[in-house]
């Protein structure tokens, strides 16, 4: 199927592209019955604008993407859903991309996202240190927010809990209810949230119980129905 040009719709309504672009981008600045010819043309050749082309002039789309570590998670589907809902109110829309815990997988998405010249990137890094490919949209000007994950850097933006206390909540919570031999579910241990749980819970129980650790191989569903 071929593609509809704005000098066709341009031709059918008798008018310039310079009219037909401002019919679509400043619609005030055209009288309203040479906007309404546009948009009758517009409607009898099926023109779908290219809002690539004009991003790309721009610099800069209107898309935010998402990187998690594991798209099966009720956890990142939350963190999704409640993305898209204010992408949407601000007239963008989100992409999802699926590390899957792999570093390697998590550089290949930020470079094709990089190229797309994405309005900003919320992540879930696969490490916790120090990322120079993440510096690097930064440095560019490109928005980055860590979820789930501490920043540790004054020019990076955050949105995480404390885990710590997390984990003396839960562990708190289970000793008010005369449990004294409780598990501790999660790994591996070198994921900081996974630690930092464990250090809370560990205090909590100090000498009043034990803390069995069943440490799994990710943070998935399956392992924790494994364990």
């Amino acid at each position: 199927m071929s593609t509809t040009s704005i000098k066709e719709v341009a031709r059918h309504a008798g008018v310039s592209i310079g009219t037909v672009s401002n019919v679509l981008n400043r619609p005030d600045l055209v009288a309203p019955a040479t906007r309404q010819r546009v948009l009758d043309a517009i409607g009898a050749l099926g023109y779908v604008r290219n809002d690539s082309a004009r991003q790309l002039r721009a610099g800069r789309s209107r898309t935010i993407a998402i990187v998690v570590l594991d798209v099966a998670n009720p956890f990142f589907a939350d963190v999704v859903r409640g993305a898209e809902m204010e992408a949407e109110q601000a007239g963008g829309v989100v992409v999802v991309c699926n590390s899957g815990e792999d570093r390697a997988r998590e550089h290949r998405h930020l470079d094709i996202l990089e190229e797309q010249r994405v309005q900003g990137v919320l992540i879930t890094p696969v490490d916790d240190g120090p990322d120079s490919r993440l510096e690097q949209f930064i440095s560019r000007g490109t928005p980055v927010v860590l979820v789930d994950r501490g920043s540790g850097h004054h020019h990076r933006c955050s949105v995480a809990v404390d885990d710590v206390l997390g984990g003396r909540l839960a562990a708190a919570h289970l000793l008010e209810q005369g449990h004294r031999r409780i598990a501790f579910v999660g790994g591996p241990a070198s994921i900081r949230q996974v630690a930092d749980r464990h250090a809370g819970a560990a205090a909590a129980l100090g000498t009043n119980g034990e803390l069995r650790v069943v440490e799994t191989p990710s943070l998935t569903v399956a392992a924790g129905r494994h364990a």
